[in-house]
């Protein structure tokens, strides 16, 4: 059976698999709204991640961003509401001990997952994919995510 999906949005498969080629000159999706404007900004700085995306509190997306040769619009989504209620409960836990906002960042020998909620009733998050030889420092991109997430939640006010 033929695939008859419009090939940007097909899933990305395997990061193995994916052609060769400079990430950071993949196309990216920029989003619907200012949301995916800022995302897609964002990604842009940074070849390694491969999409960003803000759910609801249900997990439905509010908007996303990707790069197209490496990630798919509906694994995108996907990801954003697998990790959106476990995101929640662990920033209601901080913020039940005092401890403020949060940045969960979970490493992988593949990639990296970002999250945290901008506010109570969303959640942001970010996948990285990594690389042998990647500099990418999970400190930085922890600042850089945490400094992301205010804005987002700057624009939800």
């Amino acid at each position: 059976m033929t695939d008859t999906r419009d090939p940007a949005e097909q899933p990305a498969g395997d990061p193995a698999e994916q052609p060769a080629g400079d990430p950071a000159e993949a196309p990216i999706f920029r989003g619907f709204s200012e949301f995916g404007e800022l995302l897609a900004d964002f990604i842009a700085t940074t070849p390694s991640i491969r999409g960003a995306i803000l759910t609801d509190d249900k997990g439905d997306p509010i908007d996303f961003t990707h790069r197209h040769a490496l990630l798919s619009a509906l694994d995108a989504q996907i990801a954003g509401a697998q990790v959106e209620q476990t995101t929640l409960r662990i920033q209601a836990w901080c913020a039940r001990h005092g401890l403020g906002s949060c940045e969960i960042l979970v490493e992988a020998s593949h990639g990296m997952l970002l999250s945290g909620a901008p506010q109570q009733d969303c959640v942001l998050s970010c996948l990285h994919t990594r690389h042998e030889g990647d500099d990418d420092d999970p400190e930085l991109l922890l600042t850089r995510f945490a400094a992301l997430r205010r804005q987002i939640a700057e624009l939800l006010r």
